[in-house]
C-alpha cells in the first residue's frame, strides 16, 4: 500500500481530522485550565505578599530592619524576597539591595520580571508613614511548577494523540482500501472487454456498496443496450440469408436457363454480383458477432507466431503470383510464443495479407515481417499501394467503412473489422502507419495495460 492511497482514502482524512480537533480541544482546555489556575496562584501571591509587608510594618519603625532581616533568614525555601531602603532609595538591609524601577511605590501587588525571579513572581513596594521605603516579594515557583506539568502534558499528549491517529486512521483505511481494490479489478476486467462482470458489493449497504450497486445497475443497462445493438445488424444479416440464398438461385437459374443477350444478360450478370457482395457482408458481419460472443479463453493456448504466418504465406502465394505481386516473408526466428486462439489468428494475418494483395497494384510489394520488441512479438503486412491518409486510419477500423482511394475496388469494409474484433478479443493493439509508399498495418502481440 502506497502512502499517496493511504492518504487519499476518506476514512484516513476523517480520522486525522477528528484527532486534530481532539488535540486541539484538549490543548484549549488545559490552557484554559492554565489561565484559571495561574490566576488564582497571582491572587494567593498577592496575598501573601500583602500579608507579610502589613506584618513588617505592624511592628513600628525602630523594628523594622531587625524583622526584615529575620524574615529573610527564616526563608528556608527562598521564596521571599525583602528590602528596606531609606526615603531616598538607598539599601538598608534585606536580600534585595536595589529597587525594581518600573514598580510604582503605591503598595499594590504587581507582577514583577528580573533576572533571577520565575516567570509570574510578584511584589509590593509601599512608603512607611516616616518615609521609609519597604519592597516585599514572592516566588512563583509553583506556578513554574505548573506550567512545566502542562507543557508536560501537552507534549505527552499530543504525541499520543498522533501516533494513535494515525494508527486508527490506517486501520480504519485498510478495509475501504481493499474493497476499492476490488472494485478496481472487476472494473479492469470490464474494460477489457468482459461484459458479465459486476463490481463486488458488501453487506455492509455503506455509500461504496451504493456507488457500486449505481455503477452495477448501469453496466448492467449498458450491457443490455450493447448487445441490442450488436443482435440488430446480425438478426438481420440471419434473416436475410435465407432470401437472398433464394434470390441468388432465382439469378442463377434465369441466367443458365434463359438465352438472354446483351444488355439483359449483363443485368443479370450485375445482379448475381450484387446479391454476392449482400451475401459477403452478411457472412462478416455474422462472423464478427461469433467473434464477439466468443468465451476469450476457451480456445486459448500457446501459439508459434512463425507458423501462423509461414501458414498464411503458403495460403496467399498463387494468389499473389497471379497478381505478379512480390510476396516478401522476413520472420524472426526467436519470436516468443503467445496466448492465443491459433485459428483466430491465423484468420486476423490471413485478412491482413489479402487486403494488402488487393490494394497492391501489379509488380507491387507485400511484405509481411515478424520481430521482436521488448514489450513482445509484433506483425506487420507492408505494401506499397495507395495507402491510407492519416485522417482516415481510425476509420477504416469501421465497419463498412471505406477508404476514398479505394472505394472502387470490390469489398464489403469488413475486413479490417474483423481483425479489430479479434485482436481486441486477445487485448491486442493493431497500428496503422505510413509505409512511404502505400500502408503499414501491425499486429502488437502483447496485452493492452488498463489503469483506473
Amino acid at each position: 500500500m502506497r502512502p499517496s492511497e493511504l492518504w487519499r482514502t476518506t476514512p484516513f482524512r476523517l480520522t486525522l481530522l477528528n484527532g486534530a480537533v481532539f488535540a486541539l480541544a484538549l490543548m484549549a482546555l488545559l490552557g484554559l485550565i492554565y489561565q484559571q489556575t495561574a490566576g488564582y496562584l497571582a491572587r494567593q501571591i498577592d496575598g501573601i505578599v500583602v500579608s507579610e509587608a502589613r506584618n513588617l510594618i505592624a511592628g513600628g519603625a525602630e523594628r523594622l530592619p531587625e524583622r526584615v532581616t529575620e524574615a529573610v533568614a527564616t526563608d528556608a525555601r527562598h521564596i521571599g524576597y525583602y528590602g528596606l531602603f531609606s526615603a531616598e532609595g538607598i539599601w538598608i538591609c534585606g536580600n534585595v539591595k536595589t529597587l525594581p524601577a518600573h514598580l510604582p511605590i503605591d503598595g499594590v501587588p504587581r507582577e514583577i520580571h528580573v533576572s533571577n525571579l520565575q516567570p509570574g513572581s510578584r511584589a509590593l513596594v509601599e512608603r512607611m508613614p516616616w518615609g521609609e521605603i519597604l519592597f516585599v516579594g514572592h516566588d512563583a515557583l509553583v506556578l513554574t511548577g505548573l506550567r512545566s506539568i502542562i507543557v508536560n502534558a501537552l507534549a505527552l499528549s499530543g504525541g499520543l494523540i498522533l501516533v494513535l491517529g494515525l494508527a486508527a486512521a490506517a486501520a480504519l483505511s485498510l478495509r475501504p482500501l481493499q474493497r476499492i481494490d476490488d472494485l478496481r479489478d472487476a472494473s479492469r476486467a470490464a474494460l477489457k472487454g468482459e461484459l458479465g462482470v459486476r463490481l463486488p458489493v458488501s453487506r455492509r449497504r455503506d455509500e461504496i456498496d451504493m456507488l457500486a450497486g449505481v455503477a452495477n445497475a448501469m453496466m448492467d443497462e449498458a450491457e443490455r443496450l450493447l448487445w441490442e445493438v450488436k443482435s440488430v445488424g446480425e438478426n438481420v444479416a440471419h434473416d436475410l440469408r435465407t432470401p437472398l440464398n433464394r434470390l441468388r438461385a432465382l439469378l442463377w437459374r434465369v441466367h443458365q436457363e434463359t438465352r438472354l443477350e446483351g444488355a439483359e444478360r449483363e443485368m443479370v450478370d450485375q445482379a448475381l454480383a450484387e446479391t454476392d457482395e449482400l451475401l459477403t457482408r452478411f457472412r462478416a458481419l455474422q462472423r464478427i458477432g461469433e467473434i464477439e460472443r466468443r468465451d476469450r479463453q476457451a480456445f486459448f493456448e500457446p501459439v508459434r507466431l512463425q507458423s501462423v504466418l509461414e501458414h498464411v504465406i503458403e495460403l496467399h502465394e498463387p494468389a499473389a503470383e497471379d497478381r505478379e505481386i512480390a510476396l516478401v516473408a522476413d520472420i524472426a526466428a526467436d519470436a516468443p510464443a503467445v496466448q492465443a486462439d491459433p485459428t483466430l489468428l491465423f484468420e486476423a494475418v490471413s485478412n491482413l495479407v489479402d487486403n494488402a494483395l488487393k490494394f497492391t497494384p501489379t509488380g507491387g510489394r507485400v511484405g509481411v515481417r515478424l520481430t521482436v520488441r521488448p514489450e513482445g512479438p509484433r506483425i506487420e503486412v507492408a505494401d506499397n499501394g495507395p495507402g491510407v491518409p492519416e485522417a482516415e486510419r481510425e476509420a477504416v477500423l469501421q465497419r463498412f467503412y471505406r477508404a476514398a482511394r479505394t472505394r472502387t475496388e470490390p469489398g464489403s469494409g469488413l475486413g479490417l473489422s474483423i481483425v479489430t474484433a479479434i485482436a481486441r478479443l486477445h487485448h491486442f493493439t493493431l497500428v496503422l502507419e505510413d509505409a512511404r509508399p502505400g500502408l503499414r498495418v501491425a499486429l502488437n502481440c502483447w496485452p493492452r495495460g488498463f489503469e483506473a
